[in-house]
């Protein structure tokens, strides 16, 4: 069933955005859930892990709720879904195991996709694409490297 929810998440995700959302599965990629399966699944709960630090995506406000652009874009995508979204702060470094162990179904935060981690975590498409960069003074003496 998990599988199924992680399916029907991440399918009506892609119809409400550009692109789909960070929603992934406990181990090798689940694709294989059929759309019935995924469907019979409406009105479940889906446990989203997340880091709860992680401001402007994920954080809590003065009054200790969670709030945040990957907040608001899981319930968005739970209600497109006709699911029920409950938020599950974890320890990020341990990410991977709170799948794998299934205390959460998905996680819903910034993730660095790597073919490293596509072995363990089936990735939907990115929904933002970030770049580190720097700003310094013109007369600071560091020069650009070409891209």
């Amino acid at each position: 069933m998990q599988s199924a929810l992680r399916t029907l998440l991440l399918g009506s995700l892609t119809g409400l955005a550009l692109a789909a959302c960070g929603g992934k599965t406990d181990s090798a990629p689940a694709a294989s859930a059929s759309a019935g399966s995924a469907a019979a699944v409406e009105g479940q709960t889906v446990v989203v892990g997340l880091d709860d630090n992680f401001p402007p995506m994920g954080f809590r406000d003065d009054k200790n709720e969670l709030v945040g652009f990957d907040i608001d874009m899981a319930r968005a995508a739970a209600e497109h879904a006709g699911l029920k979204v409950e938020f599950k702060p974890i320890d990020w470094s341990a990410k991977e195991s709170e799948l794998n162990s299934k205390r959460v179904d998905m996680l819903w935060n910034g993730l660095t996709i790597t073919d490293e981690r596509k072995q363990n975590i089936l990735f939907s498409n990115p929904y933002m694409e970030n770049h580190q960069i720097i700003v310094v003074r013109p007369d600071a003496g560091i020069k650009p490297k070409p891209i």
